[in-house]
């Protein structure tokens, strides 16, 4: 009996002691889990915060994106998605703020700050309560908005102001930061929106209550143009091989630059400038990181030469280029690429048939430009102005004999599905015509998955500005070439006396084929 109640005795000690072991380890699991969940709420809120900004930025992307399906796609003005508040309540209460901003940094940008040049701002149109897929399955919701803004003495220049708002939920309850700044700093609503993020979200309320982080991006995107470069290629770039054959540049409006009736002064004139760049896509396969992507072939490039890699950084000489001897070493680089998509002709509403007879094409104003389509094949050609006229080739463009002739009061933009070949012919270069690149304006259209081509040799003498993505440009023998080349490829066979002149004024003349980001702010105030 003894036994059995000291065995009893020691069962009951073991317990409260077992009893009292596991209490004081739960205090102790209470206690830590008290001083690190706090902890592992600020860190969710600061991963919600990084989140947010992403989110924003992907709001920035898709509005770079359909800025980009309206301006070159087929159907411009389809914008999927969008909306406009057609009471302006919008552009109150979000401009007021750093419209003047905008206006006087696009005045510099564009000329016209120091001449009395005045911004346009078009209403808002905007996405509203953009789902977003975030990192961890945070719940994501983004507004995001779009202004046009023009400026006077640049009609063709059209740039964009994008301010997105991204919210990303936090886990409940909403912790505030120890340190009073952080949690206004980084833009949480613990309890309730923050006044200043009720500005953004535009349309519809977010679906997203507090707790949540919000953080607005704002960017100002300026256009891509399509003759921003002398030559641009997407593959292979070689330069001519015989004679003086050389790039160099010079400008049709001013005649300190030009002859004075804004032609090319020739190799030999102090006029000529030194902005005739050239460029290629072309990068080099993985198991040859080095090597020339750029045939130069000893021709003088008065201007940059860039390649998409392929120059060594261990080494002082410019791998990516061959024959650059004639070239200046501090203006070779090796970090470019620029995307290249191919243009969709204008629509063919109302579009005229080819003129009886070879008679001359007809230009319409600028607000009206007359339209023809040709289901076949276009030849030798003029036009008779003044105006603007658009002309759109199914067929190949063979210019045989009489070459093509724009006058100096007539822009012509023609848009070609099949090959071009100019023979030996003046292109906009003969009696009559402007001599001007940018009145003769040409886009290769996409041919699928057939690659066509833009041919010229002889003593072929070309004044126009050429586009098109997917032809391969040759030529050869003596062309000379005044104006501007994006295109698949690019070779010069021969040069003799001809040469390629890059018309500086084709810089603010050709349609945009993307978007570029000029200035981009984080709006943190509380």
């Amino acid at each position: 009996m003894n036994r059995t109640a000291r065995q009893r005795r020691e069962h009951g000690t073991t317990l409260v002691l077992t009893v009292i072991t596991i209490t004081l380890l739960t205090l102790v699991a209470a206690f830590t889990l008290r001083r690190v969940a706090p902890r592992f709420r600020m860190a969710h809120q600061t991963a919600a915060w990084q989140e947010a900004r992403l989110a924003a930025e992907a709001g920035v992307d898709a509005a770079m994106g359909d800025l980009l399906r309206n301006t070159t796609g087929p159907v411009p003005g389809a914008w999927k998605g969008w909306k406009q508040d057609q009471g302006g309540g919008l552009i109150g209460p979000v401009l007021s703020t750093t419209l003047e901003t905008v206006k006087s940094i696009l005045s510099l940008l564009l000329g016209g700050g120091g001449s009395g040049g005045t911004v346009t701002v078009s209403e808002p149109i905007f996405l509203d309560n953009l789902k977003v897929s975030a990192g961890g399955a945070i719940p994501t919701e983004v507004d995001v908005q779009l202004w046009a803004l023009g400026i006077t003495g640049n009609p063709r220049t059209r740039w964009f102001r994008i301010r997105s708002m991204a919210t990303c939920a936090l886990p409940a309850p909403g912790y505030p930061a120890p340190d009073r700044l952080d949690g206004p700093l980084r833009r949480f609503s613990l309890r309730e929106v923050r006044p200043q993020l009720r500005k953004d979200d535009v349309g519809a309320p977010m679906s997203i209550r507090p707790p949540s982080a919000s953080r607005t991006i704002e960017v100002l995107v300026e256009p891509i143009l399509a003759f921003e470069l002398a030559i641009l290629t997407d593959r292979s770039l070689s330069l001519g091989t015989t004679g003086r054959w050389a790039v160099d540049s010079y400008d049709s409006r001013d005649p300190l630059k030009s002859n004075p009736d804004g032609t090319y002064p020739g190799q030999s004139s102090p006029k000529v400038q030194e902005n005739g760049h050239i460029a290629s896509n072309g990068g080099r396969p993985a198991d040859s990181l080095y090597g020339p992507l750029i045939s130069a072939n000893g021709a003088r490039v008065r201007g940059t030469v860039a390649t998409n890699g392929g120059d060594d950084p261990e080494t002082a000489t410019h791998e990516n280029v061959a024959g650059a001897l004639a070239l200046d070493p501090a203006r070779v680089r090796d970090d470019f690429y620029r995307e290249m998509k191919p243009l969709a002709r204008p629509s063919t509403e109302n579009a005229r048939p080819k003129p009886l007879l070879g008679g001359p094409f007809s230009a319409g104003s600028e607000s009206s430009p007359s339209r023809y389509l040709i289901t076949g094949q276009l030849g030798a050609f003029s036009v008779e102005g003044p105006g603007v006229v658009i002309i759109m080739v199914d067929g190949d463009l063979d210019v045989g004999n009489g070459g093509i002739t724009i006058p100096p009061d007539v822009t012509a933009y023609l848009y070609v599905r099949g090959n071009i070949d100019f023979h030996g012919n003046a292109i906009n270069t003969g009696v009559g015509s402007s001599h001007r690149p940018g009145q003769l304006q040409i886009f290769g259209e996409e041919s699928g998955l057939q690659l066509r081509t833009l041919r010229a040799y002889g003593n072929a003498a070309v004044c126009a500005a050429f586009y098109g993505p997917t032809y391969e440009v040759r030529l050869e023998d003596n062309v000379d070439w005044c104006g501007a080349i994006g295109a698949r490829s690019f070779e010069m066979s021969g040069g003799g006396t001809g040469g390629f002149h890059y018309d500086e004024a084709l810089a603010t003349a050709g349609p945009p084929i993307s978007f570029r980001i000029a200035r981009y702010i984080e709006d943190v105030r509380q």
